[in-house]
């Protein structure tokens, strides 16, 4: 019974996690008459779309995070794109918010990374492989942290492949952590 309603949980937060995945990366045209851009802009979560006008003349559309639209000629667009890639900053940290899940994003690989730097550490000193709570954690949080960010940069890839190991995890840390509450068994010599 234990582990079914683990199997249930993890199928509900998986169909969940997609029903989001499909609502987020489905295509929002502003109008009927534009088709998606693919166009890298410094915020994210904006999406870029070009217009056919009545007189024939072309339009781009962006329609930023907070769903405001922004009408910008090729001219104004080249601008921008030329300004955004000429705005000197590393990594494409153009305003505090990308900086941020950057951050996120970054710390959550450490995690994740580290946790096989420990898990080698821990068996190195036993002199056989083990696994110890830490790597358990360290899978968790830094799983929770990367698909968050994944989750903001609108990675479906990154998503899928962080979704399914979150509840491994939680149920080996909840393993870990039901043991140590268990009392020792006490065993007498010599009776």
């Amino acid at each position: 019974m234990s582990r079914w309603y683990l199997i249930a949980a993890e199928v509900v937060f998986i169909v969940s996690l997609c029903v989001a995945a499909v609502v987020m990366f489905r295509n929002h045209s502003p109008t009927a008459n534009s088709v998606q851009v693919q166009v890298k802009l410094p915020d994210a979560s904006s999406q870029v779309y070009l217009e056919k006008e009545s007189d024939g003349s072309m339009v781009y559309l962006i329609r930023h995070g907070n769903g405001s639209v922004e009408h910008a000629t090729p001219a104004e667009m080249s601008q921008q794109l030329f300004d955004a890639g000429n705005s000197g900053s590393a990594l494409g940290l153009s305003n505090p918010l990308v900086a941020l899940w950057l951050g996120i994003g970054f710390f959550g690989q450490v995690l994740f990374t580290g946790r096989m730097i420990v898990q080698w550490l821990a068996s190195e000193r036993q002199g056989k492989s083990v696994v110890p709570p830490l790597f358990w954690w360290m899978s968790l949080i830094g799983s929770l942290m990367l698909l968050a960010y994944f989750f903001w940069r609108r990675d479906p890839i990154g998503l899928l492949g962080q979704a399914f190991g979150s509840f491994i995890y939680l149920k080996n840390i909840m393993w870990i952590r039901n043991e140590s509450r268990q009392p020792a068994l006490v065993v007498e010599e010599g009776s």
